[in-house]
């Protein structure tokens, strides 16, 4: 499913969500060098690379789950990389595992107990429950217990409590890995959903179609810095890109 919309030119020149420098070591292992890249406001960027390349190290410092040694991480030109995760979500920064994220407990319960911690007033927490189950076609499955979801129906949910705190850049780790074409493509409607709601949206994935079928623009990571950014076709184009990550017969 290829979008119907692309954001060739930005209206706003200042970042929403902006990595400066950053570098992370384990065991004196150096897995990102100096890394830095910039998403505006509404843009889907893709974020490439090979395994253990550092793509889920750098969403993982980039929500708190793990700190940075060096570096800055800013949203909405505030510094947060000092900041807890909870902090964090609160000045709009949201993010969608690799891994099948869901409570033991009804879809309905699913949204409205993290919409309890968020929002103020029982009221205004059972709108935005109800207004999240009809946005994600969620509203037939509001009794099933999460668990029984099929694969796209839990990621319909997980990405509904995304919006629960109306984020500004929400960071998709892997969201098509695992699924079914078919459904692929419907994961891919509710992202561009989201995205035309003004929210940004960073996406790491191994299918490159997929991906470049999603995204305005990419980054590829390779030896723990980037080492190439542009469109799809600017990627391929890229001498860089091509030697150290899609080879020489790569084609979509």
């Amino acid at each position: 499913m290829k979008k119907g919309f692309r954001i060739l030119k930005f209206k706003k020149d200042k970042p929403i969500f902006e990595v400066k420098d950053v570098s992370k070591s384990f065991d004196g292992r150096p897995i990102l060098k100096k890394l830095s890249l910039k998403v505006f406001p509404g843009q889907c960027a893709g974020i490439l690379g090979p395994n253990g390349c550092g793509k889920t190290t750098l969403f993982s410092m980039c929500i708190g789950e793990q700190n940075v040694d060096s570096g800055k991480i800013y949203l909405n030109g505030k510094s947060i990389e000092q900041i807890p995760i909870h902090l964090r979500a609160k000045e709009g920064l949201g993010y969608l595992p690799q891994q099948r994220s869901v409570f033991d407990m009804s879809v309905y319960d699913n949204i409205m107990g993290i919409a309890g911690l968020c929002i103020k007033g029982y009221d205004n927490q059972k709108a935005i429950t109800e207004q999240l189950l009809t946005q994600f076609n969620l509203q037939h499955l509001r009794t099933i217990n999460a668990n029984l979801l099929s694969g796209g129906e839990s990621k319909r949910l997980m990405l509904s409590r995304l919006m629960i705190n109306k984020p500004k850049i929400i960071l998709l780790d892997e969201p098509y890995a695992n699924l079914d074409p078919v459904v692929v493509q419907e994961i891919q409607k509710y992202i561009f959903k989201i995205q035309s709601m003004g929210v940004s949206v960073v996406i790491s994935d191994h299918n490159l179609k997929n991906l470049f079928d999603t995204t305005d623009s990419n980054y590829v990571i390779s030896d723990g810095t980037i080492i190439a950014e542009g469109t799809s076709r600017e990627l391929l184009k890229n001498s860089r890109a091509v030697s150290q990550y899609f080879g020489q017969g790569f084609d979509l």
